[in-house]
């Protein structure tokens, strides 16, 4: 277990601003830095870091929290990985102990399954038997050395490495977390990889995170990669980058190909700069993770119809992040290790160095595809660059765009523009389409892995040791069992969708599981989730709303609260959680920074990064701090009177249990709770056109 006093050094020694930046243009506004979200896609930023509290908060899809939780989401890692992560880059030593280290976290144990797998592979290649493999690299002249220097490999197949790997002391499931893997039915487990060539695939740290196989005649398919895993997204990862990583910072241009042996015989010529795609195109975290180490990016294509292809989907990158991008198309439809093979690797570096704009490309590749003399095609090449520039229609540069096209076409600029309309609604649609169909196979996907869960959980491994196949015997193995991924995030507590809602119901005091805190080991997170969805009022949102907004400026002005203690108490808050949060950060002393208050915060809830960091009063009005904080009291206390008038107006009709002092009693606090409204209301109505955006303005307008 990490100790609480190493999380801290980790804390501190890391800065969260710096962090961000990495992968996220960041523009300062006042004491904030905001920037587009990294976790999706949004052309207007809405994504803040506040250096001072320590926390990061994204309005567009609601993520947030602090420097771990941040790395978490970025990295796909556990709590506990996160910090070890963090402390690596930070050069801290942390006192790591239990046996959870001594075991290993599951991610762990997938590292070194792969790195038993990738070293059975490439003993099975230099020493096995079947000498095809070898023939195979030598005759792409791919010897001995370059075999070692990668740690390629062969896949016998005939659950040879199941075997090995049940002997090394693994699990069947961690086999198939693994995916090297798969369950053949009746229980059993059969190797994922069987008569192929192997490239160990590596993250950016170094670790073996999967496996891409070649087979080595016709048979299909030709590449076949390790599936979609908790270490490996091939969306996300890039075959070569942790060898590449310090040439390409050295030369500020990073060189992106298509396959592994295109990547070996580029560093083999002497251009170390080169990393590859993993059976798909080039994508946007794949660009955000280049431009944190350069700005150039070479996109080298195979000069065939599919090279060429790619170009064209690669368009919709140009504009990120000041980015130079620039392709490369080999001529004779040869790929970057037939070209170096024919012409040599300075021959190629030259092709390189002169690299053309991709849009530059894209342009002439258009025009050398229609003939542009008949009104024909003409009107095909117009529809296809419409459709190539789709991915940009809301770009402040369409107007060039639409420029360049009519110029190339020989076509009036009106012409172009009404034709975009048009095209740009056929993509949609087609790409609608698409994703619908993408969302209806993930929930049949789903559907099957979730019955297969129950079927194999039924019948499965419950009571296996390993000691019971360690000879080498094919264990039984059940189906995968789903779990929660690595940067999982519990939802919300207050789960109702505002439209789900009425708001007639009789409020609630504290929503049920809201005062279960307990906390889980090694977890960002103390609280636990409802076993039962929570339905609140709409004024019961609010409120929520209202609090952590509240708690958003007090941790990060708190001496400006201190006079305001007496108000604080009049708060009824309907979750209590932010409440200590509250009167913790109080009970600091005077002059106490904000990182110090949130310390104080995370003492009294673990959960309290992701609680504060939701405000954006402070970012989006231009009151004066002061007027904001009485707004948000004035605010709070209207919605705890308005919460109370309600709840008396409920009670009187219906307890017949009321005498008639208590019946007074409640008609007295009923009047002074009316006339306080009504003051209330009033203040707020001078301040409160700035909320709209937040939805606060009609604390005032709300009637009981």
């Amino acid at each position: 277990m990490i100790t609480d006093e190493d999380k801290e050094r980790v804390r501190q020694a890391t800065d969260l601003v710096a962090l961000v930046a990495e992968t996220v243009e960041l523009r300062q506004r006042g004491q904030e830095f905001w920037g587009c979200c990294p976790f999706h896609g949004e052309k207007n930023p809405s994504f803040k870091v506040n250096p001072n509290t320590g926390l990061w908060h994204c309005f567009g899809c609601g993520e947030g929290g602090d420097v771990f939780t941040y790395i978490m989401k970025r990295e796909n890692l556990s709590f506990p990985e996160s910090i070890r992560y963090l402390a690596d880059r930070a050069g801290i030593e942390l006192h790591d102990t239990g046996a959870q280290r001594d075991r290993g976290t599951k991610r762990a144990r997938i590292y070194d399954l792969c790195a038993e797998t990738a070293q059975f592979y490439h003993t099975m290649l230099m020493r096995g038997t079947d000498s095809r493999p070898r023939e195979y690299f030598a005759s792409r002249g791919m010897g001995g050395d370059v075999c070692r220097r990668y740690c390629l490999g062969f896949a016998p197949g005939r659950n040879a490495l199941v075997s090995h790997l049940s002997q090394a002391g693994f699990t069947p499931q961690e086999m198939i977390d693994a995916n090297v893997a798969v369950s053949r039915g009746r229980g059993q487990l059969a190797d994922r990889f069987y008569d192929r060539v192997m490239f160990p695939i590596f993250d950016e740290q170094g670790h073996n995170i999967a496996f891409g196989g070649r087979i080595m005649g016709d048979g299909q398919p030709k590449y076949l990669n390790t599936a979609e895993t908790s270490v490996f997204h091939k969306k996300r990862n890039l075959y070569g980058f942790n060898w590449a990583k310090e040439f390409i910072v050295a030369q500020d241009t990073a060189i992106v190909v298509e396959g592994y042996t295109d990547c070996i015989a580029c560093w083999e010529a002497g251009i170390k700069n080169v990393v590859a795609t993993l059976g798909t195109a080039l994508t946007e975290h794949h660009v955000k993770t280049l431009t944190r180490f350069a700005k150039r990016i070479v996109y080298m294509f195979d000069g065939d119809a599919a090279g060429q292809k790619a170009a064209r989907r690669a368009i919709q990158f140009i504009e990120q992040d000041s980015m130079d991008l620039r392709c490369v198309v080999l001529p004779d439809g040869n790929d970057p290790m037939e070209f170096i093979t024919a012409h040599g690797g300075e021959a190629l570096q030259a092709r390189i160095d002169a690299a053309e704009p991709l849009m530059d490309f894209v342009y002439r590749s258009l025009q050398e595809s229609s003939d542009i003399t008949t009104p024909g095609g003409r009107a095909k090449a117009l529809e296809d660059a419409l459709t190539l520039i789709y991915p940009l229609r809301d770009s402040y540069m369409i107007d060039t765009y639409f420029i360049q096209i009519a110029d190339l076409l020989g076509l009036d600029l009106e012409t172009v523009r009404a034709s975009s309309g048009r095209v740009f609604r056929d993509v949609a649609k087609r790409e609608d389409a698409e994703r619908r169909r993408e969302q209806s196979y993930e929930r049949q996907r789903a559907q099957a892995e979730r019955a297969g869960s129950a079927g194999g959980r039924a019948s499965g491994l419950q009571g296996t040791s390993r000691g019971a196949w360690a000879a080498g015997a094919t264990p039984p193995v059940s189906a995968p069992v789903e779990e929660d991924p690595y940067d999982y995030v519990p939802l919300d507590d207050y789960g109702a969708a505002p439209g789900e809602v009425d708001d007639d119901l009789p409020p609630i005091d504290e929503p049920a599981g809201m005062e279960s805190a307990a906390p889980v080991a090694d977890s960002p997170s103390a609280a636990a989730a409802p076993s039962m969805p929570i339905v609140l009022t709409d004024l019961e949102r609010k409120s929520l709303a209202g609090e952590r907004e509240l708690l958003t400026m007090l941790t990060s002005y708190p001496d400006l609260f201190r006079t305001y203690a007496d108000r604080i108490c009049s708060i009824e808050w309907v979750d209590p959680r932010h409440e200590s949060i509250a009167w913790a950060v109080l009970a600091t002393p005077p002059g106490t920074d904000p990182a110090a208050c949130m310390d104080a915060a995370r003492a009294v809830c673990p959960e309290a990064a992701s609680l504060v960091s939701a405000g954006r009063i402070s970012a989006t009005s231009k009151h004066p701090t002061e007027t904001n904080i009485v707004f948000m009291l004035d605010t709070l206390e209207l919605y705890t009177i308005k919460r109370r008038m309600r709840a008396a107006q409920a009670k009187m009709p219906q307890d017949r249990l009321l005498d008639a002092e208590a019946r007074r009693v409640l008609t007295m606090q009923a009047v002074q709770d009316s006339q306080r409204q009504r003051e209330l209301q009033k203040s707020i109505g001078g301040v409160a056109d700035p909320f709209r955006l937040i939805g606060l303005e009609t604390a005032g307008a709300d009637q009981a």
